[in-house]
């Protein structure tokens, strides 16, 4: 059997940023209550040298899109460089991405797996093969970043747990099973 790389990122990363989006709906609701400013709360980081949440949303947002689109052979949509500055700003961010997402079919993604993907960072221009590229360094970084975005939130008080983290395919297969 073979999985094709659209079935291992688009899905993905619609169904981990659709799970973002509704933990930061919790979030305004945590923030509101709590009397919290959402501009502080996406100011938040564990550590100095360390990515605040608005960043590590935009982040995602990216490596996903950015992912795709190489493998898609599209050009990526045009990304706000400036990290959100309350949650509903986060929040359309992430429905663009989707938007995105949804616009790309399985084919695009088809073609030798071994072709070369550039990848651009601060810290170097990286080739890889293009399966490579997806299993080593978009889907770690698209997880990284939505997994600290949800553990930064958590530390907050935002009462989410692990069911709300894989969101709600991992939901609706409980509620079958029930």
């Amino acid at each position: 059997m073979s999985i094709s790389m659209y079935a291992i990122s688009v899905p993905t990363y619609q169904q981990m940023l659709t799970s973002l989006d509704t933990i930061l709906g919790r979030a305004a609701e945590f923030a509101s209550g709590a009397g919290l400013d959402e501009t502080e709360l996406m100011q938040r980081r564990f550590a100095p040298d360390m990515l605040s949440l608005a960043e590590q949303i935009r982040q995602a947002c990216v490596h996903a899109a950015n992912a795709a689109a190489r493998l898609a052979g599209v050009d990526a949509p045009e990304v706000d460089m400036e990290p959100d500055t309350d949650i509903a700003s986060a929040q359309a961010r992430i429905a663009g991405t989707l938007s995105f997402l949804g616009s790309l079919h399985a084919d695009q993604f088809d073609g030798d797996p071994n072709r070369d993907v550039l990848v651009k960072t601060r810290l170097a221009d990286l080739t890889y093969g293009a399966l490579e590229h997806l299993v080593h360094f978009a889907n770690p970084q698209v997880f990284f970043h939505i997994t600290t975005a949800y553990d930064l939130l958590r530390a907050e008080g935002v009462q989410i747990g692990k069911i709300d983290f894989m969101g709600k395919p991992m939901q609706d297969k409980i509620a079958v099973q029930k």
